[in-house]
């Protein structure tokens, strides 16, 4: 049996969008959908209210939002032991679930984890000819055409990646230091996972056919948006081995962070290539947050 998990805050046509497409894949079958509603306003919460009776998905109401603190509750509500965390922007091939199955009944005990592949789907009136694959990247949107283990390279993100349940328990779930809430877009609790799985001696693999389209909203191909979530992805790294408790890798470093910004910054007024601005708006998150933290050199 799968759990799957839509958290969403504002957002109830796209979870609309989303579970009509789950809907035939999930007829007849002994999976569960799970709709967590993260305080969102009246006018969605009515909404996901009438969507989640009108499909038989249980409704969880949270009063304090947050992407990790939603995920958890879903978590402790699956009856799966396998819980897929679908992004509620995300509409699933018509093959998902099926394929997801196939990976998953006969999977050995050793696997943790599945991600999907994640193709963008693109407001039609605007153009997506200047996003760069490092852009790409941080739309969530993976598009390798093999199986692959992750501890060989392979990436997965959240948009569209499932994990056996006791597992994920097994290394504290989600944190709720991390993940995001409202527009802070830390991120990083799902990588967090991925890392301590890998570490407990469990894998976890890419597979393609466990397909997602990822409806890419229009705002999200502005070069003020890639700027603030490349910046947000730099307080996320540093987050990230606070929480580990390893030590700072040399690229990290305080001084190397501050050329960093600077350089990529110079770069990127002078060609306006949108990686420049990405890697400089990384360098600049981390650094404004090891400051901030006032953490050693």
């Amino acid at each position: 049996m799968i759990s799957i998990a839509i958290c969403t805050h504002e957002r109830s046509d796209d979870v609309a969008l989303c579970v009509s497409a789950l809907a035939p894949q999930l007829a007849g079958q002994s999976d569960e959908l799970i709709v967590v509603d993260s305080c969102s306003t009246p006018q969605h919460a009515a909404a996901l209210k009438s969507l989640s009776e009108l499909h038989g998905a249980t409704l969880l109401r949270l009063e304090t939002p947050g992407l990790s603190l939603a995920r958890n509750a879903a978590l402790g509500a699956a009856r799966g032991d396998w819980v897929a965390f679908l992004d509620d922007d995300t509409i699933p091939a018509p093959n998902w679930l099926p394929s997801l199955h196939k990976v998953v009944d006969n999977a050995p005990a050793g696997l943790a984890g599945v991600g999907g592949q994640t193709e963008p789907l693109w407001p039609s009136e605007l153009s997506s000819r200047h996003i760069s694959k490092r852009w790409l990247f941080y739309l969530s949107c993976i598009q390798a055409p093999l199986r692959r283990s992750v501890r060989a390279g392979a990436k997965v993100c959240g948009a569209n990646l499932a994990f056996r349940k006791d597992r994920l328990l097994s290394v504290g779930a989600f944190r709720t230091d991390l993940g995001r809430i409202g527009d802070r877009l830390i991120g990083g609790e799902e990588s967090l996972v991925i890392r301590l799985l890998l570490r407990a001696g469990f894998e976890v693999i890419y597979e393609p056919s466990v397909a997602v389209k990822h409806r890419i909203h229009a705002e999200r191909l502005s070069i003020s948006w890639i700027g603030k979530r490349a910046y947000w992805e730099g307080v996320t790294e540093v987050a990230m081995v606070k929480a580990t408790g390893e030590h700072f890798p040399p690229n990290l470093a305080v001084s190397k962070l501050a050329a960093s910004a600077l350089i990529f910054h110079g770069l990127f007024f002078a060609t306006r290539n949108p990686d420049f601005l990405i890697r400089a708006k990384i360098a600049a998150g981390a650094l404004t947050r090891r400051r901030a933290l006032n953490l050693p050199t």
